[in-house]
């Protein structure tokens, strides 16, 4: 590395490094990278992902640990109409609340389910199960706008480094609480 490249330090009293001294072009590249992220992505906007199938479409976002997220389903989202024997009960009773509290409703033209407001799930396979009307692995059908899976994306037990499949996101729901 010649001279003009080196990073120099400004040191305090106590020996503590307070300032950094970097090439112009390094600066330059900084400021560059800071104006493509800020115009490349909202901090405070949630990433949507998308889940077809059956003829319907819906789509929400993971909320909290990227290990264990939970996911809200946005108003809007279409709603599967039939249901699946195999489907878990706990599913089942959800929907039933749902459609007796008004917060989905029978659209007859699109002849499913339509979110009248966004609902609030306890995992992202509960929304796909949910929403598909048999159970599935929410991690690997959620997709987002560029086709990245949940799980693609670093989301479940395997971001935590559990070391665990993500058979469990199917499954944990069962051990919580569905009360709205």
């Amino acid at each position: 590395m010649s001279k003009d490249n080196k990073v120099s330090f400004i040191i305090d009293s106590n020996g503590n490094k307070t300032h950094a001294i970097i090439p112009i072009d390094a600066y330059q590249e900084l400021l560059n990278l800071q104006t493509i992220l800020k115009s490349s992505f909202d901090l405070n906007e949630k990433e949507n992902y998308y889940f077809s199938v059956k003829g319907v479409n819906a789509s929400g976002f993971p909320v909290g640990k990227r290990s264990n997220p939970s996911f809200m389903i946005n108003k809007g989202s279409m709603i599967s109409v039939g249901c699946a024997k195999s489907l878990r009960q706990q599913v089942i009773d959800i929907r039933n609340l749902l459609i007796e509290k008004g917060t989905m409703s029978y659209d007859i033209k699109l002849n499913c389910y339509i979110l009248n407001e966004s609902y609030m799930t306890t995992s992202p396979s509960f929304a796909a199960s949910l929403v598909s009307g048999n159970n599935r692995s929410g991690l690997d059908v959620w997709t987002n706008k560029d086709g990245y899976s949940l799980k693609d994306s670093g989301y479940g037990p395997h971001a935590g480094g559990s070391g665990q499949s993500d058979k469990t996101d199917a499954t944990d729901d069962e051990n919580r609480d569905f009360s709205t």
